[in-house]
């Protein structure tokens, strides 16, 4: 008989050695960020856990700017009351009200009628935080884009004035926070579609860089975060400007393949 069988197990059979199965015990995650462009290859970074020390000093000033966002989000919000927007739209709700009640007092039905006037135009969201094990969108800022990620973006635009930065749809990336303090740094984003890692050249040199690292065996085994940290900072030292150029000029295929399959990705790049 051919296939796969499948044989009831008897509550009692438990923890009988026939019925355990193996597993494999699940090692730390290690989260690591890179930056590339056509010709050049940027800063690389890995994630690290944040410290009582780093914590506590963040969570006063996060505290402080929700506050501070939140008298501001009023501000505005009162400023547009008084403007003269406000009381047009007040006057075109209320008389759309009025003919609702008209004609709900025809039907017998309770018509439901907007009221954005009674509500806020502009709205603040405060600054979450994450689990303090890889990047949220506080960490993303202060460790990364402030020092490293914005820094070089002005860099590259005073090289081409066409320049626009790429990165996907992760929570860190693209959260109001984070998208706040970028326009105040003056960096324009390109605007991703979402579900389309095949359209990020860097995921060809992430896969390049996993490819690298060996199954080291004994004494050299990487069964340590630290002792991946220094493989991949090897292995991204290791990537050369050819083999980025290379993910770079699949783009306008891998662009043509999606676009032939109405969005799909089903497609060798």
């Amino acid at each position: 008989m051919f296939g796969l069988n499948h044989v009831w197990r008897d509550k009692i059979e438990q923890w009988h050695k026939d019925c355990i199965g193996a597993r494999k015990k699940q090692g730390s995650a290690v989260m690591c960020w890179g930056r590339i462009s056509w010709g050049w290859k940027g800063p690389f970074y890995v994630w690290s856990a944040e410290t009582k020390q780093e914590k506590s000093p963040a969570m006063r000033t996060i505290v402080e700017l929700n506050t501070k966002g939140g008298e501001e989000e009023k501000r505005l919000n009162d400023l547009w009351r008084q403007s003269e927007q406000w009381k047009l739209l007040l006057e075109r709700e209320l008389a759309e009200a009025r003919l609702a009640r008209i004609a709900g007092k025809e039907t017998g039905e309770k018509v439901k009628t907007t009221q954005s006037w009674r509500g806020k135009k502009y709205k603040i969201k405060n600054v979450e935080r994450g689990d303090s094990r890889g990047g949220d969108s506080w960490r993303y800022v202060h460790l990364l884009c402030k020092p490293l990620l914005w820094p070089t973006c002005k860099e590259r635009e005073s090289l081409n004035p066409q320049f626009r930065l790429m990165e996907d749809n992760a929570p860190s990336h693209d959260s109001d926070f984070t998208n706040r303090e970028r326009e105040k740094f003056g960096v324009e984003k390109v605007d991703w579609p979402r579900n389309s890692p095949d359209f990020n050249p860097i995921e060809g040199i992430w896969w390049l860089m996993k490819r690298r690292i060996p199954r080291r065996r004994g004494s050299k085994e990487i069964c340590t975060p630290a002792a991946m940290a220094v493989a991949l900072k090897e292995k991204w030292v290791s990537i050369t400007i050819g083999e980025i150029n290379q993910e770079i000029v699949k783009l306008p295929k891998i662009m043509e393949n999606c676009i032939r399959q109405s969005g799909g990705n089903k497609f060798q790049a």
